[in-house]
């Protein structure tokens, strides 16, 4: 008898998470993007989310409807300032409008935390190996009322100015409800997809590979040259002349703004010595004046460098050949 009771409660949970689970299939499905490859620096692209609802309401509740506003977050490098120089609008067959920016010091309910902190914590950088993005969420004017199976498609088209610097880079896109803001674990209302490879050409400076695996980098990407920044040397992305060696050393050429060379690095001692940090990954943090010993009023606008053995006679750089790599600083 008691197994029988225990067994009836049983089937009770089971009927009564079916009922919660049937309530809540109200939703977005996954969205797709459509973009093009690349775009001019400076110049502005479309992107545009093909999203759809999925309403599935119990028709027995008192008000069996779902009321939202729509939110819609991208994922772009600081540099592109996409606050000032972006518009997300939607259209649909509930209405069209142009979507507005939620401030940065607005709070997000559920994390407590501003809405820019809060999506990339969640959010993530996707595929990118490096951070230099930021998030930033806009949200419909209009609160949207869907009944029972009141499926709809839209379209939202991101116009977004393009930033100076030559990249390459996968942009993040977010679909939301304003009624779950960013429930971590709630999927239905949160659906977020990265872009294909995209390329921003004819700008300024280096290119900016955030995608694909380099031997060398250096971060913070946005920094001067009185920071204090990290280079990494990864000689697992490939076979180099120095594989075979934990002893790692950097030589360096610092540039002024006329495009002299204003000192000169190359030495084999403590000073300039790599850390290794495992799996043939190494590291050096510097300050850049200090390590130039760059005299007063003078500033660095780049740098070259690569690395050598301990003896000095094998050296590494850009593409795995003898050439340098190249770093310019930028002001944030």
């Amino acid at each position: 008898m008691k197994k029988l009771i225990k067994n009836i409660r049983y089937l009770y949970l089971v009927l009564g998470v079916a009922v919660v689970i049937f309530l809540t299939q109200c939703g977005l499905d996954p969205f797709t993007i459509e973009m093009p490859a690349s775009g001019d620096a400076g110049k502005v692209v479309t992107f545009t989310l093909k999203g759809s609802t999925m309403s599935r309401i119990d028709n027995t509740q008192a008000n069996p409807t779902y009321a939202t506003k729509l939110l819609i977050g991208i994922m772009v490098p600081k540099s592109w300032n996409a606050r000032q120089n972006t518009v997300v609008a939607f259209t649909s067959p509930k209405g069209n409008e142009t979507m507005v920016l939620i401030p940065d010091a607005e709070i997000e309910p559920l994390s407590g935390q501003t809405w820019p902190i809060a999506a990339k914590n969640k959010l993530g950088i996707g595929p990118n190996l490096f951070d230099d993005f930021e998030w930033i969420i806009y949200r419909s004017n209009a609160v949207y009322t869907f009944k029972n199976n009141e499926d709809i498609k839209f379209d939202v088209k991101v116009n977004c100015k393009l930033g100076p610097e030559n990249m390459v880079t996968k942009l993040g896109f977010y679909m939301g409800s304003s009624r779950e803001n960013l429930n971590p674990s709630n999927t239905d209302y949160n659906k977020i997809a990265f872009s294909n490879q995209f390329e921003v050409k004819n700008g300024e400076g280096d290119l900016i590979d955030f995608i694909n695996p380099q031997l060398s980098k250096i971060e913070p990407v946005r920094s001067i040259d009185n920071d204090i920044v990290t280079l990494t040397f990864d000689a697992g992305v490939t076979n180099t002349a120095l594989s075979n060696t934990d002893d790692l050393y950097l030589c360096a050429k610092a540039f002024d703004q006329t495009d002299a060379v204003i000192a000169e690095t190359c030495e084999q001692t403590t000073r300039t010595k790599l850390t290794a940090l495992g799996g043939k990954r190494y590291r050096i943090d510097l300050w850049a004046r200090g390590f130039f010993n760059v005299p007063s009023g003078a500033t660095i606008s780049r740098i070259e460098y690569y690395y050598t053995n301990s003896s000095g006679t094998v050296k590494v750089g850009y593409g795995n050949t003898a050439d340098p790599f190249k770093f310019t600083f930028k002001c944030q």
